[in-house]
């Protein structure tokens, strides 16, 4: 390629690299080479030095800002966790706790009735017309069976007996007399020197003769069981609970003792058909005595049917008391067994508007060395009393802290200090060591 000249007489070289792509536009234009500088040997140590002391300055800073992280946070629980003083409330009263315990509560139905005899035996006389002479027993005195209890008057009795015994005597002659009469009339027959209708005439006087032996000796012996039946004796043992026999009295056939067989009371008591279900034969009873005492016994019978009054008769043998007494009007307990129920200190109740309550101890802590509780107000239900406590028919918590007494003197939501019973009692002990003149 020939060189061109320009007009001004310099040399025009025809090469895109001499010429540097004149003739594109500006923007075409390749990029102007750049120049290398050359970095002085000195200064890649220094940045060395400033890089590692940049990573240690970095770890300086970082350990001390988590130290003072944790020192605000840990100044914060403290002041958190100590209360201002300002701020403590103070506790109302002292106080005991006590739990709610299970006790044995008996399933009794109370009810009223009379108490009599079960069995009796009437004693009357076995002679008529006789008069008394002798009263032996008193009423409440015990007896056995054939024991004497009256005497009749037995002089006519006796003389009764010796005439029968005459009479008896004389029959036995009458009848002696006859049978020798007929033993030497009656062979002659049987020669013919005595006619059969003769004959028939002693013998029948000699059966007429001990016909009326026979009867002189049962008058005899009805005499003599009249002489025996002047002792009016015991048919059964057990108490005489009634006596019409006086001396002098004539029998007139009326009874004149009357005996509790064996001494055998029963409590006789009504009872509504609705529970009639709940008691059975072999039931246990409880009846009260005066003078604070009672007497066991148990269900023997139950009535068949209701009296007038649309009520079922218990009958219940009682046991052996000198303190009951046929005739009284006492009350009494069916007892059907016992339930486990739980139970309160009746000092634990407060009553108010006529509903009874219990003050629970709740949020229980301990702060300085002290137990601090919150009031809480429960409403109760009590059921039957079992000497200083009583029953709950909606049973609590078992672990509830109940105050043990004085709690009317608190109101729902009240602080309160918590303290043991020995405590309560050295503190009480010391304070009246306290107190005592020297």
């Amino acid at each position: 390629m020939s060189d061109l000249q320009d007009p001004n007489g310099k040399p025009v070289v025809n090469d895109q690299k001499a010429t540097g792509n004149a003739d594109l536009p500006p923007y075409r234009q390749p990029e102007a080479p750049s120049t290398n500088h050359k970095m002085p040997p000195w200064l890649l140590p220094v940045l060395a030095i400033m890089l590692v002391v940049g990573v240690l300055l970095g770890r300086y800073w970082g350990t001390n800002e988590s130290a003072s992280d944790e020192q605000v946070a840990t100044s914060s629980e403290a002041a958190s966790s100590t209360p201002d003083i300002d701020s403590v409330e103070q506790a109302v009263l002292s106080v005991e706790t006590v739990m709610p315990s299970q006790d044995s509560i008996g399933n009794n139905l109370s009810s009223e009735g009379t108490i009599s005899p079960k069995d009796t035996a009437n004693v009357s006389a076995k002679v008529n017309g006789v008069a008394i002479e002798q009263v032996l027993v008193e009423e409440g005195q015990q007896v056995k069976a054939g024991q004497v209890l009256a005497v009749f008057d037995t002089d006519a009795a006796e003389q009764q007996i010796l005439q029968a015994e005459a009479e008896v005597a004389e029959a036995e002659a009458t009848l002696a007399n006859a049978s020798a009469d007929a033993a030497r009339v009656l062979p002659l027959i049987d020669i013919d020197a005595i006619s059969r209708q003769e004959a028939d005439r002693y013998r029948t006087s000699e059966l007429q003769a001990r016909a009326a032996l026979q009867a002189s000796k049962a008058r005899l012996s009805n005499q003599k069981l009249n002489l025996n039946n002047s002792q009016v004796i015991a048919p059964v043992s057990g108490i005489i609970s009634q006596k019409m026999a006086e001396v002098g009295m004539v029998s007139s056939g009326e009874p004149l003792f009357t005996i509790i067989k064996n001494g055998v009371l029963e409590w006789q008591a009504d009872i509504d058909p609705k529970l009639i279900g709940e008691v059975t034969v072999g039931t246990p009873v409880r009846v009260s005595l005066p003078n604070n005492q009672s007497v066991m016994g148990k269900v023997s019978r139950i009535a068949p049917t209701a009296d007038n009054n649309r009520q079922i008769t218990i009958y219940a043998s009682l046991n052996k008391d000198p303190a009951a007494r046929s005739g009284m009007y006492q009350t009494g307990e069916f007892l059907l067994g016992s339930a486990s129920a739980q139970t309160i200190p009746n000092a634990a109740i407060v009553s108010n508007d006529g509903y009874d309550y219990v003050m629970l101890v709740t949020d229980i802590k301990t702060q300085e060395g002290k137990t601090l509780g919150r009031i809480q107000q429960q409403r109760v239900t009590l059921g039957e009393r079992l000497g200083d406590k009583v029953a709950v028919t909606e049973p609590l918590p078992a672990d509830s802290q109940l105050v043990k007494q004085g709690g009317s003197f608190l109101n729902d939501g009240d602080l309160v200090r918590v303290v043991d019973d020995n405590a309560s009692q050295q503190n009480q002990a010391t304070t009246d060591a306290a107190q005592a003149p020297l």
